[in-house]
């Protein structure tokens, strides 16, 4: 469909008057932005569209108001994919105020939404326990012949069914992969998600780590607990799985017979001692995790034969037990375990064995023991395989894309039709006279110069802290929590009373609250280079004490460099572009950056295309 860029910006504004606001004003370079997407999808340009956007240009806009427009007025459908709930809240919000505009949103199904008969989770809603499909909860005859009048005020059948009707529907990466993993490919089936037209992508240089970790399979000794838990259950139900005569010799029973006890014991254990010895080949693992591989997949039938057995005599008028209900819940908990592994499996069949990492982790917590670990270090096929495949055009934007071809490298566009991507760069409107870069070219805090140049350079953060900024909120981005943790120790009186140090996610979180509430708070941590939010007084001064490497001491990262070389350096550079930026969140904004280790300035040689002129611009050696 070949439409007049002319035509196209006439329907964009028709679009933002009708569904938005009709005082509505674009920033600068936004409604071009949404043009050059548009036109590129109906003109049928490259499949692969980059935009790299920087901090104040209006992402989620551009990406609602692309596919309103598409959605609209050319009957294009999309999805819109976000990287956490956190940015997913802030489209949700928009699009909560703005109920014109149709873009249905969806959430994981566990711990989002509540069955309004037993109080359980959704999945383990009444009319899960019957076994009835969320297909069957959209057909009236069915709601009625099984009493389910719920169906039609149930919050997620709602929330799904708009999702699956609407022609553009918001969702994380994790929740998308998640849902094209467990479906099959069946066209006729109008309530299963299909591929579409577009997928929108904001935040897209997460997507090869998200996708990497979506595809992780696990396994703990404790696993043989919850098998030997559905066997018990099983064998003690043998004989009365169904009720009727036609199902008196299903698989269920014949698994039964063909494994005792001390079989399914022996086989697991056989399996564990190989696949948790970190000195194996990886032809040996390959092999016993075809085997423990098997053996999930013939649990699962077992478990799909057992769920069907609950929910027929429930739909008999026999109500389940709490034995009952439990067992139903860990066969649900094992189909996904299960499928996580069946998948890995497959993933490496296609990839090749030697891309497979094996990880054993000891400390882990206390009440799983050790931890096996299988990732797969193919990221840019994981990422064509469960993400590009889903659609035709693909539109992804974020403030830092780094360098084209890394991008490309890593995002798995060599597998698409137009092998590379199209990369259009909007630049920043921003006054940045206020907010220079300093960065000191003389101490490197690698590994082997790390400990003394960590005692020269802690003098220097606190002198900064303690008189340039004083009474002002500002973040210092340390690389690791060791260093974190030693600045903080290290730190005089005045200045660790203003420090806030974390140690994980949640807890970060929770800083971030006290540090926007506070007067002149200082956030110490290795992870405040992206996530966080800190406009105006929340942040006057970022401190980035150690360039973010990733870990050379990661099994995952030395096995991936060999098969990404280029994506070491760029992935780095993009950790610091999205440091730099945590604290210059709007048009007016200021704030001031140290770069205190000299290890950055080989970085930044190596991969200066990554670095907007702007930001060049900034830089100040002293």
């Amino acid at each position: 469909m070949k439409v007049s860029r002319e035509k196209i910006e006439s329907l964009v504004d028709q679009y933002v008057v009708e569904k938005i606001d009709k005082d509505f004003k674009f920033r600068e370079y936004q409604k071009e932005a949404i043009i050059d997407i548009i036109d590129n999808i109906l003109s049928h340009g490259n499949h692969n569209y980059v935009v790299e956007a920087p901090t104040g240009s209006g992402k989620s806009l551009i990406n609602i108001i692309s596919a309103g427009v598409l959605a609209d007025y050319f009957d294009v459908t999309s999805y819109l994919l976000v990287s956490d709930l956190f940015l997913w809240e802030q489209y949700y919000n928009f699009l909560t105020s703005h109920p014109k505009v149709d873009i249905a949103v969806m959430k994981g199904r566990i711990g989002n939404y509540t069955c309004s008969i037993n109080g359980e989770d959704i999945t383990l809603g009444d009319c899960k326990l019957a076994g009835l499909s969320w297909s069957s909860m959209y057909n009236q005859n069915t709601i009625e012949k099984y009493g389910y009048d719920c169906a039609y005020s149930c919050e997620y059948v709602k929330t799904r069914k708009r999702a699956l009707k609407s022609k553009a529907c918001l969702m994380t990466y994790q929740l998308f992969i998640q849902t094209f993993k467990m479906i099959s490919a069946d066209e006729n089936n109008p309530y299963q998600f299909k591929e579409r037209d577009v997928i929108f992508c904001d935040e897209c240089h997460n997507i090869p780590n998200i996708a990497e970790t979506r595809t992780h399979a696990h396994m703990k000794e404790k696993d043989l607990e919850t098998i030997l838990t559905i066997y018990d259950y099983v064998y003690s139900k043998r004989m009365n799985l169904f009720n009727d005569e036609e199902n008196t010799k299903d698989f269920t029973d014949e698994w039964i017979h063909k494994y005792s006890r001390k079989d399914i014991i022996d086989r697991f254990e056989k399996d564990w001692k190989i696949l948790s010895n970190p000195e194996t080949r990886k032809d040996e693992d390959d092999e016993i995790s075809s085997d423990y591989s098997l053996m999930l997949q013939e649990i699962s039938t077992v478990c799909e034969e057992l769920k069907s057995s609950l929910s027929q005599r429930k739909l008999r008028g026999n109500a389940l037990n709490k034995e009952d209900i439990k067992i139903f819940s860990i066969t649900n908990w094992f189909w996904d375990y299960a499928l996580e592994f069946i998948e890995y499996y497959g993933l490496i069949r296609e990839c090749g064995k030697e891309y497979q990492l094996k990880e054993i982790d000891p400390n882990t917590r206390k009440d799983e023991g050790v931890v096996v670990t299988f990732r797969c270090l193919k990221e840019d096929y994981i990422v064509y395989r469960y993400l590009l495949k889903k659609a035709n055009f693909k539109v992804m934007l974020s403030a830092t894309i780094g360098g084209h071809e890394a991008f490309d490298e890593n995002m798995g566009f060599a597998y698409t039709e137009d092998k590379v991507s199209e990369m259009k760069r909007i630049p920043s409107t921003f006054d940045f006279s206020q907010s220079p870069v300093h960065f000191l070219n003389k101490f490197k805090m690698s590994l082997r110069e790390r400990e003394l140049s960590f005692q020269h350079l802690k003098g220097v953060v606190y002198s900064i802290c303690n008189t340039k900024f004083k009474s002002q909120r500002g973040i210092i981005q340390t690389g690791s929590y060791d260093i974190a943790k030693k600045l903080y120790d290290d730190a005089p009186l005045e200045i660790k009373s203003r420090m806030l140090v974390y140690n994980g996610s949640r807890e970060k979180a929770s800083m971030v609250t006290v540090h926007k509430f506070s007067e002149n708070t200082i956030s110490v941590g290795p992870t405040l280079n992206e996530g966080v939010d800190l406009p105006g007084d929340e942040c006057r001064f970022i401190i980035i004490l150690k360039v973010p490497y990733p870990s050379l001491g990661d099994r995952y990262v030395k096995e991936k460099i060999k098969f990404f070389p280029l994506w070491y350096n760029s992935s780095t550079s993009n950790e610091i572009i999205q440091g730099i930026g945590r604290g210059i969140r709007f048009d007016g904004d200021w704030c001031v950056t140290y770069i205190f280790d000299a290890c950055f300035w080989n970085l930044y040689l190596s991969t200066q295309e990554q670095y907007p002129k702007e930001l060049q611009d900034r830089i100040n050696i002293i």
